[in-house]
């Protein structure tokens, strides 16, 4: 072989060596990477033994456990013995199934709701109604139907209590020029009065005692009275015999006086300071009871059961005064000041005795109270039509209560306590009732932001939908319960053993899954099983290219030596040839 041919094969030689290193090279990379795809495959499968899922128990009718994978499906489908949940979403709204929210939309009472599902049949009839009846019979009487026929029936409720003239009167108080019974009053008290009005006050009970019911024979004794308070006091013969008024042989002219004090319709003087001080104390709830009692006897007002001021008989005025007199020690009464003012002012009250008292007609008053009859009457007439005279009447026969106590449920979690459909401004809540049916089902709560008016606090409807590819999806519920995007609410009855008729007997109380008896974590045996196959069939398919890959080295390994072999015999023939040539030409 020539110096030439030899230089070829060398340089060939020399590229197949570098082709197989770098075959070799790429080989052991590749090697390199079955390592980490055996990591990967080992970590997959470590994954698949770990994770779990979220099962839900139920009982069949039987009493026998039956568990099925998590899902809105299987929390919202009706069981006979199972817990009813709700999936809620966090703006507090229950997420329910396309055909939940189709049959609510489509309802317009609860009634309508339970027959969608066929649990329950509903009856509707027309009566009248009881709260028309009760309002017209308020205003007219049982005549009520005539009167409100346009009829004239006997007169009854408000419309008989039209006021007439003749119960409005007024007394009119004018002066008797003739009258001597003030003067004589003075005349025959003034001593025991004098006395009073220094420390003895024993002798204005002498006065006293001369103006209830004296006679010329002094008989009657001992008479007995009773204040305005409830007390009782007793005026024995001694007040009449012991006095200064008997001594001085005025006696006699107090019986006139005594006979005025006691005729009916003889009042006390009015006094609008007296009758207000009086007022505010019975209202104010801080007012002292002793007070208060006294403020009533020495007043010339006592107050109505209707809580209103009003005048005393003079004669009653005396009993009370009496008995203040009497008793001002025990009744914390002040002598010197408090008992004595009453005392003077009685005195110049009993100008009175000079009055004559004349009944009349009191036509402003009688107007007056004909006008607020007349306006209370137009308002109750107003009231009674704005109310429906007939009612709907709606019986519901349950096919199937225990099912539709569910649907009741569902419903007043998604329209609130009302058994119609809540009417909400900016929301298309669906059907609504007529009135009839409002006035048969009652009065419906209302709220600001509540279950109570069919929103949430958020001012969202109660209810939304989840399209059914995820509301029968365990996989997006358990992933939503994990991450805290969802929760639950569970329906807890107030009263178990009773028949609920919503959220009357029934709450929706939030609950966490993991607090949930029936709901449980178990280990997914099918993603496993999964994982597993998987797995041995990934290190198989590695072993088996690892030992392609071994062999393939193996083959390198050999060639590599060979060439290597050859590329030295070659090389030691080129230098032998250099050497050779350099002789020659030396």
């Amino acid at each position: 072989m020539g110096l030439a041919a030899s230089q070829a094969r060398l340089l060939s030689i020399t590229s197949r060596l570098s082709d197989n290193e770098l075959r070799s090279q790429t080989i052991t990379n590749a090697k390199m990477s079955l390592a980490t795809k055996t990591t990967d495959a080992s970590s997959q499968y470590m994954n698949a033994l770990n994770a779990t899922q979220l099962m839900f128990s139920t009982y069949d009718a039987s009493g026998n456990k039956m568990t099925q994978r998590l899902s809105a499906s299987s929390l919202a489908t009706y069981g006979e013995l199972k817990n009813q949940y709700g999936v809620i979403n966090n703006a507090g709204q229950i997420m329910v199934s396309e055909l939940d929210a189709a049959n609510y939309l489509a309802s317009a009472t609860l009634a309508d709701f339970l027959a969608k599902y066929g649990v329950a049949e509903a009856t509707k009839t027309d009566k009248p109604n009881p709260e028309y009846i009760d309002k017209a019979t308020t205003i007219w009487g049982p005549d009520w139907e005539i009167w409100d026929n346009g009829g004239t029936g006997a007169v009854g409720g408000l419309n008989g209590r039209e006021p007439q003239q003749p119960d409005f009167t007024k007394v009119v108080i004018t002066k008797d020029p003739n009258s001597e019974l003030y003067q004589k009053f003075r005349d025959a008290s003034a001593g025991c009065y004098n006395q009073a009005m220094g420390s003895r006050p024993v002798c204005y009970l002498h006065v006293l005692a001369h103006l209830l019911d004296l006679n010329e024979e002094l008989s009657g004794f001992p008479k007995s009275y009773t204040t305005i308070n409830g007390d009782s006091i007793s005026i024995g013969k001694d007040k009449i015999t012991g006095s200064n008024i008997f001594f001085n042989g005025k006696t006699g002219n107090m019986v006139p006086v005594s006979q005025k004090v006691c005729e009916d319709g003889v009042m006390a003087a009015e006094n609008e300071a007296d009758m207000n001080e009086l007022l505010s104390m019975v209202n104010n709830p801080s007012t002292d009871p002793n007070a208060l009692r006294n403020k009533k006897l020495l007043s010339n007002y006592y107050i109505d059961a209707a809580g209103n001021a009003q005048l005393k008989t003079l004669k009653q005025k005396v009993i009370d005064l009496y008995y203040a007199v009497e008793n001002y020690g025990s009744l914390g009464i002040d002598y010197d000041t408090t008992l004595k003012d009453s005392m003077r002012s009685f005195q110049e009250d009993m100008t009175l005795l000079d009055m004559i008292y004349n009944v009349e007609p009191d036509v402003p008053a009688y107007e007056k109270a004909h006008d607020e009859w007349e306006a209370e009457m137009e308002k109750q007439i107003n009231e009674l039509h704005q109310i429906e005279k007939i009612m709907t009447v709606i019986d519901i026969e349950y096919t199937d209560k225990d099912a539709a106590q569910w649907y009741i449920n569902l419903w007043h979690r998604m329209n609130g306590p009302s058994d119609y459909k809540v009417e909400l401004d900016g929301f298309d809540n669906g059907a609504r009732a007529d009135e009839k049916t409002k006035a048969a089902l009652g009065e419906q709560e209302t709220g600001d932001t509540s279950p109570a008016n069919g929103l949430t606090p958020g001012g969202q409807l109660l209810w939304t939908v989840l399209e059914d590819g995820l509301y029968n999806s365990a996989d997006w519920l358990q992933a939503a319960l994990e991450n805290g995007t969802v929760t639950l609410e569970r329906v807890q009855f107030t009263e178990p053993t009773e028949e609920g008729t919503g959220l009357e007997d029934v709450t929706w109380t939030s609950i966490l899954y993991t607090n949930a008896s029936d709901i449980s974590e178990e280990q997914n045996e099918a993603a496993i099983t999964k994982a597993e196959i998987q797995y041995q069939a990934t290190v198989k398919d590695i072993e088996a290219k690892d030992k392609q890959y071994d062999n393939v080295l193996k083959r390198l390994d050999t060639e590599h030596s060979a060439l290597q072999t050859e590329y030295d015999s070659v090389k030691s023939i080129i230098d032998k040839q250099i050497e050779r040539h350099l002789k020659m030409y030396s």
